[in-house]
């Protein structure tokens, strides 16, 4: 077992480098570094270094944070589910529905959790959602990170909505239609001592729709599919 002998940090690439008996092991973000909580001295071998900073975030957020995630998903789902017997919301996204850690990363970041798709046995594929949220909303504005709304102005041959369920302090749905074509700027929020960055939504935003609006893009996807 090592230990951290020295840390750097290097404005220019926003990351502190990490010296573990003196030969450098690796670099950890800027915004991550604050709550990993690391010091001269600390016990560690280079491997486990890089895996903890590799899947950070993933273990940042603890088994019942993944539970509750898994109770918003359920909820939009059903909330899909309901709204046409001819169309399905089925959970497809990376690790969506698990409360397992999963030790390895999706393929592309921000893709959906559910892909709507017919209940006849084409299964024809009509809209994808990304399911996101928090247990109790703060505030009065609405939060997605930046990596959803890239998977959007990537793929302009799908159509892409967010929705974000909260529960307390009484539970509401939130759905968001996202410009294929704009860039938005995220703002820095710091979460459990670290630094995140996320877009900032309010009612007052076109993008925030009523839920009948949602309603009606899957109906129209149904006839436009099955016409």
């Amino acid at each position: 077992m090592g230990r951290i002998t020295r840390i750097q940090y290097k404005p220019e690439k926003g990351r502190y480098w990490i010296f573990i008996d003196g030969n450098y092991c690796c670099s950890i973000r800027e915004r991550t570094f604050p709550a990993m909580e690391l010091s001269v001295g600390m016990a560690f071998t280079c491997d486990e270094l890089q895996e903890r900073e590799k899947f950070f975030w993933k273990r940042h957020y603890d088994r019942a944070a993944w539970e509750k995630e898994a109770v918003r998903l359920g909820k939009v789902k059903g909330l899909i589910d309901a709204i046409d017997p001819r169309a399905a919301a089925q959970v497809v996204g990376f690790g969506a529905g698990s409360t397992e850690f999963i030790a390895e990363h999706p393929k592309e970041a921000g893709r959906p959790d559910i892909e709507v798709v017919t209940t006849d046995a084409r299964q024809l594929p009509l809209l994808a959602v990304e399911v996101t949220g928090t247990e109790q909303m703060r505030g009065s504005s609405y939060w997605v990170r930046p990596d959803k709304l890239e998977y959007v102005r990537a793929h302009p041959e799908q159509e892409v909505w967010l929705i974000l369920h909260y529960a307390e302090p009484q539970e509401r749905f939130v759905f968001i239609r996202p410009s294929r074509s704009k860039h938005y700027q995220p703002v820095e929020k710091v979460i459990r001592g670290a630094k995140e960055h996320y877009v900032e939504f309010t009612d007052d935003s076109p993008e925030v729709v009523p839920c009948e609006l949602f309603g009606r893009s899957v109906i129209e996807q149904i006839e436009a599919a099955t016409s």
